[in-house]
């Protein structure tokens, strides 16, 4: 950061929640003030020792002991006679896996919901840090970056490959603030792949197939699917849902502000299926749906290879209902797989779906869980409304609506009512 400081600017800049950061003084490059966590604050000044390669920070005096021109002007007297500065002593090489641990200790697990911080990190160790690991920093070049998104892409997976640019990028950038580069290797690389936004909606057809195939999956697959339909909320949302946030008796969903992606807490009602979903399954510790293994402490992963499952199921039973027969030799499963879908378009299809409804938008931003300013602009500022009532009215529409989507009879839906549903 840069900014022309003065005594009363440097007393009023916070300190940051974790570690620590400096500002530059614009009168006099290569002059300014560190503020670490614990609101230590230090004058310091850029310069490169006597036989070192890279500058280091010289720490002047403190704020509280020296005022602001008496540094100015020590810092002016070392730019232009740095001899009188101790030679610099060798020090060990910064290697590529010691400054992404730092990296990832100080920037991305202090900075980030444990989730996506988490997913950053792994990706950084594997995909870059592995291949490179005793490597001086400092030597890694254009070339190599381009290699680490050679091979992710290669696999088939470019939108992986941008991921790691986007990581790769903000690692360098913390070296070249940190003085530990001069410059960045990743500047100037574009990403390896075009991202577009999927626009992907489920038919009722679809849908119904989806759900007859989780009922033949049973729990802990099937009834996650089937939640993922009824509420509308992310994968890894539902899948950390855990009895100790669901208030069955008021028929509420509580997500704390560390699971949702916009880092809030979240209140999703439960709707007549949604409650007859959760009630069927068995409560075997934290998890509402745990790993599929023995006494698993884990929420349930693997998402691929279930989701796998469910299109060999599905595409079985759309094959059964054609009157074609799955057990000849001569038939073709992926003729009868629905075509490119995702888990995600779930969430996307319970949207557009309670939309066909005429539910307003700004109900249904609501039980996404979307920025308010992204569906009301600046009126969000203003609105502090929980659409409480709104939200439970919108999804209970949609609730009956799916229930004659799958073909539930009127009386099913009475009896789920009855037994408290």
């Amino acid at each position: 950061m840069q900014k022309k400081l003065t005594e009363l600017s440097v007393a009023r800049i916070k300190p940051p929640k974790t570690g620590r950061f400096e500002v530059w003084d614009t009168t006099l490059p290569a002059f300014g003030v560190r503020i670490t966590e614990n609101d230590a604050r230090s004058w310091i000044v850029a310069l490169r020792k006597p036989g070192a390669k890279h500058p280091s920070r010289i720490k002047l005096g403190e704020p509280g002991q020296m005022k602001l021109a008496e540094a100015r002007d020590k810092a002016r007297e070392l730019m232009e006679d740095p001899s009188s500065l101790a030679p610099a002593e060798p020090s060990k090489v910064d290697t590529v896996s010691d400054v992404a641990e730092e990296f990832i200790t100080r920037h991305v697990l202090a900075n980030r919901r444990k989730r996506s911080a988490n997913d950053a990190a792994s990706q950084l160790r594997r995909e870059f840090v592995a291949h490179h690991r005793g490597k001086p920093i400092g030597e890694i070049g254009r070339r190599d970056i381009l290699d680490a998104l050679d091979r992710i892409t290669d696999r088939g997976h470019p939108i992986a490959a941008n991921r790691l640019l986007a990581n790769l990028r903000k690692f360098f950038g913390w070296c070249m603030e940190r003085g530990i580069l001069e410059a960045s290797p990743v500047a100037g690389i574009k990403r390896p792949a075009k991202e577009r936004s999927r626009d992907r909606i489920l038919n009722h057809e679809e849908l119904t197939a989806i759900w007859a195939a989780c009922d033949k999956m049973g729990w802990p697959f099937g009834p996650f699917v089937k939640l993922l339909i009824v509420t509308g909320q992310r994968r890894d949302e539902v899948a950390h849902m855990a009895w100790s946030d669901l208030d069955l008796e008021r028929r509420w969903w509580i997500l704390p502000r560390e699971l949702t992606k916009a880092e809030r807490v979240h209140e999703v009602p439960l709707n007549n299926l949604a409650m007859e979903i959760i009630r069927e399954c068995p409560q075997l510790g934290t998890w509402v749906f745990p790993a599929n293994r023995a006494e698993s402490k884990n929420p349930i992963s693997g998402f691929s290879k279930f989701k796998r499952k469910l299109d060999r199921v599905s595409a079985a039973q759309r094959a059964r209902d054609a009157g074609a027969d799955p057990e000849t030799d001569d038939f073709e499963l992926s003729e009868w797989l629905l075509p490119d879908w995702r888990l995600h378009d779930l969430r996307r299809t319970a949207a557009s779906e309670m939309a066909r409804l005429r539910q307003p938008p700004h109900v249904i931003g609501a039980i996404l869980n979307h920025s308010p300013g992204a569906v009301m602009g600046i009126t969000a500022v203003y609105n502090r409304h929980r659409y409480t009532d709104e939200k439970r009215r919108a999804l209970a529409a949609w609730g009956r609506e799916l229930e004659r989507i799958i073909g539930r009879s009127e009386d099913a839906w009475r009896n789920t009512v009855e037994l408290g549903g």
